[in-house]
């Protein structure tokens, strides 16, 4: 991968005068800090392209997750703002692509909470293990909690994996919502030190879109990795296995980080992108068919459990075979292709989202009916 670079823009918050001296300086140690960030990350990323791979039992490895989040920024349409497709917005969500996976063992409270959101235990007909289908989600993890305890089990041991994406789809939209209105308001706000504010807090919503959006890119990843979305992500397991597949641990390392560091290109990758699912809504996607586009994903992620077992039953994965590459290469591309329509997709519909707790407005009505917005002091 080629990460090093700095011909991105930095965004800047142009000083006013008079009466918005106190946010423009607020403004500058923004900047200040964006510069320095900017920095560090471009010089990590540099590291992470220049030398080995480290070869962690995560899900897809160190590498694939960077390759999976890079992919989606890389192909990111023009119609996305720039500040998510500079070098820096690259380095950055690339980076980021594996935070939540570094962040395990942070401690017991948070491992206990956060790990389930990795995954889902689906068995080979599609169903939980606590008996419904993938395909009949309860809207809510908190109903979809209540519906597997009332089968015996919960979420944290089938896992919530789907809830993870639709949350974090949620809250990008969010902060994709106040963005545009804040970019707005930085130009047509009515005084110097409304616009000034407005533009300050556009610059702080880049940072958390961008964050926002690379670390959870780690769940789309995941989802995209058939061991995670299976119970036999250890190998086949205690389950019927009249055609002999592996039971052993290793199984997942080998091929989600060995034979990624081994045999897979960032070229190879890219070249099985899908074309972009550009879409336009006009009323505010309902959280049921996020949901259901989720399921969709899961689910043809799960369709490709019997192939992995064949083609390590055959010792695909430790030779290096063609099918092993395309089958692992697809995969991948499978994940960034995703991630990138995702958040094409929150991006779109951010401009129907209503935003303001006290005073509620829909972000169409400001930014394209010229509303007044209620939410700058």
């Amino acid at each position: 991968m080629q990460f090093c670079g700095a011909d991105d823009q930095a965004g800047e918050v142009i000083p006013l005068g008079g009466d918005a001296e106190t946010a423009i300086r607020c403004s500058l140690g923004v900047s200040i800090m964006i510069g320095v960030r900017r920095a560090a990350v471009t010089a990590i990323a540099c590291i992470l392209a220049c030398s080995a791979v480290g070869s962690q039992a995560f899900a897809w490895g160190s590498r694939g997750h960077y390759l999976i989040n890079h992919l989606a920024v890389a192909s990111l349409p023009a119609t996305v703002p720039a500040f998510m497709r500079t070098r820096f917005a690259d380095d950055e969500l690339t980076y980021l692509g594996l935070e939540l996976d570094l962040l395990k063992g942070a401690g017991n409270s948070w491992d206990a909470e956060n790990d389930p959101g990795h995954y889902l235990d689906l068995m080979g007909d599609g169903t939980l293990q606590g008996g419904f289908l993938l395909s009949e989600l309860p809207p809510t993890r908190e109903a979809y909690d209540t519906a597997l305890r009332a089968r015996g089990t919960d979420q944290y041991k089938d896992g919530y994996l789907p809830y993870s994406i639709v949350q974090g789809w949620e809250q990008l939209r969010m902060v994709f919502a106040y963005w545009r209105v804040d970019d707005y308001e930085a130009l047509h706000a009515r005084t110097a030190r409304l616009r000034a504010i407005a533009a300050l807090r556009a610059s702080v919503e880049e940072q958390l879109a961008r964050r926002d959006a690379g670390v959870w890119g780690h769940y789309v990843a995941d989802a995209s990795q058939p061991l995670h979305v299976t119970v036999h992500f250890n190998g086949w397991g205690k389950y019927p296995n009249p055609d002999g597949y592996s039971n052993s641990p290793h199984m997942h390392d080998l091929f989600e980080t060995d034979f990624v560091n081994r045999f897979v290109t960032e070229a190879a990758v890219r070249n099985r992108l899908t074309p972009l699912r550009l879409m336009q809504p006009v009323a505010l996607v309902s959280e049921q068919s996020v949901l259901n586009a989720i399921e969709h994903y899961l689910a043809a992620s799960n369709a490709t459990v019997p192939e992995l077992f064949r083609i390590d039953k055959s010792g695909g994965f430790t030779r290096g075979t063609p099918q092993a590459k395309a089958f692992i290469e697809a995969r991948l591309a499978f994940g960034a292709s995703e991630l990138r329509n995702l958040i094409v997709w929150a991006w779109e519909d951010s401009l129907n989202q209503t935003i303001g707790d006290d005073a509620p407005q829909r972000v169409r009505d400001i930014v394209l009916g010229g509303a007044t917005y209620k939410g700058l002091p």
